[in-house]
């Protein structure tokens, strides 16, 4: 079986999980299993569903084809990545727990806007936002919109997805950004989840100076993120979670783990639990 021929690095079994891999040069996303893990190379077909591990993956429907063309299928559904990977599918599971939020085929006017929001806003594409700039998320005022409005257009991470309008919660600040037209580095934390098992947690801002999670902070942030792990119910998951300035827990997004970054997460103790959760064993949480 070539791998190369459908656009991965790398197709392997990690004990009893096929893992497809495709290398993104990043290091955030990457993670050399054969360097850590005996790893058996697949070449034909293998009964367990496949883990992808690719970064964010484009289409996702024509890569759960290909590996069923190799008489295989993937451990996350395309309904079960969509249910993680955007806004407009997931906040309605978690209304209770994250900032109120409107999704919009397209931006709307600022009469629109400000019909059922106030400035300050944050404003986000229904999957993603264009690398943490601060100036095409938080939105302070009108004339800051209008140009918004004209960028995104424009923006290519932007202009194919739905827009999406959330109201602007402060955060607890963890580190002074150097860089002006990026987000304010916060009290944020990315946790992920196999099978509904916690497996690894992690800081969000992994750029800045190290900040961990309070001792005091440990059960009521882990608890959410285990909540929302819960109800969203898709088997590779990333959470992440943030405490607000008047000092509670929100979820702040989700994602398919399948494509999620490591964030601050150590990631050969985030395999060694996926493993154990595997063998039936109770994963052991590091903390971080």
């Amino acid at each position: 079986m070539s791998k190369g021929s459908f656009g991965f690095s790398d197709f392997l079994l990690l004990e009893t999980i096929p893992v497809l891999v495709k290398e993104t040069g990043l290091d955030v996303y990457d993670f050399r299993f054969r360097d850590f893990f005996e790893c058996k190379s697949i070449v034909d077909q293998h009964d367990a569903p496949v883990l992808l591990r690719a970064g964010p993956v484009e289409n996702y429907l024509e890569t759960a084809s290909i590996v069923e063309s190799l008489g295989m299928k993937l451990l996350v559904t395309e309904r079960e990545s969509k249910r993680a990977s955007l806004l407009e599918n997931w906040y309605p599971l978690l209304t209770a727990h994250t900032p109120m939020s409107r999704i919009y085929d397209q931006l709307p006017t600022v009469d629109e806007l400000l019909h059922e929001f106030s400035f300050p806003v944050f404003i986000k594409g229904n999957r993603q936002t264009n690398h943490h700039k601060r100036s095409l998320s938080i939105i302070e005022n009108a004339e800051m919109y209008e140009s918004l409005s004209i960028q995104w257009e424009h923006d290519k991470y932007l202009h194919w997805q739905k827009a999406v309008v959330r109201e602007y919660v402060p955060l607890r600040d963890v580190d002074d950004n150097s860089n002006p037209d990026l987000l304010p580095y916060s009290y944020e934390f990315r946790v992920f989840f196999w099978k509904q098992k916690l497996v690894g947690y992690g800081r969000y801002w992994y750029m800045c100076k190290d900040y961990r999670l309070h001792e005091d902070d440990i059960k009521p942030a882990l608890d959410l993120a285990t909540v929302a792990a819960d109800i969203i119910n898709v088997p590779f998951l990333a959470v992440d979670i943030a405490k607000t300035k008047q000092g509670e827990w929100i979820v702040i997004e989700v994602n398919d783990g399948q494509e999620s970054g490591y964030a601050g997460v150590n990631r050969l103790s985030l395999w060694n639990n996926v493993l154990r959760v595997e063998r039936r064993e109770e994963p052991i949480i590091l903390l971080a």
